[in-house]
């Protein structure tokens, strides 16, 4: 056990966030749209950036035998949530559903997220220890904004940007 699905427990939570939300039929799924495949009513939650939280990146933890610890996984998921190229009015209406409810969306602990999983054994596959995961609204500027439409090969249309904060950190034994 580890800490090595942190990414796709997040990932897979937040896809599950917005489907709750969503009316019946609308699909959600993860990774850019691709624009061969065939439109249908939906969003899809494209992760496109991971970095670490800088706290936890600038805060080294010795062990008592001296050598580095990695007592605790801090990571920003940073995601474009857009259509699947369904009807524009009714795209936009499921973004604007989708952007309700990750402004409104509490920390989500540990116990909480197998409600929104599409695979509930993946959480047991993360170790034992506390997990809290964050959303929050990004507000790009429109260069990066162009910069990511262009770098995930999608035609540019509305989307929102969003950022989970994953902290994982191990039990204490």
């Amino acid at each position: 056990m580890s800490s090595d699905q942190l990414i796709a427990v997040a990932t897979d939570a937040l896809r599950g966030l917005i489907q709750a939300v969503l009316p019946a039929g609308s699909a959600v799924l993860v990774g850019p749209p691709s624009p061969e495949a065939e439109e249908v009513s939906g969003l899809s939650v494209h992760l496109y950036r991971v970095g670490v939280l800088p706290l936890v990146r600038a805060v080294p933890v010795l062990g008592a035998d001296g050598r580095r610890m990695r007592p605790e996984i801090g990571l920003q998921l940073d995601y474009l949530v857009s259509g699947l190229g369904g009807e524009a009015l009714e795209e936009l209406g499921l973004l604007g559903t989708a952007l309700h409810a990750l402004a409104d969306s509490p920390v989500r602990e540990r116990q909480s997220l197998s409600a929104l999983l599409s695979e509930p054994d993946r959480l047991a596959s993360v170790a034992p220890g506390s997990l809290s995961i964050q959303w929050r609204v990004l507000d790009l500027p429109l260069d990066q904004v162009s910069g990511v439409w262009l770098a995930s090969g999608m035609r540019q249309r509305g989307g929102v940007f969003c950022r989970a904060e994953a902290v994982w950190q191990a039990v204490q034994g």
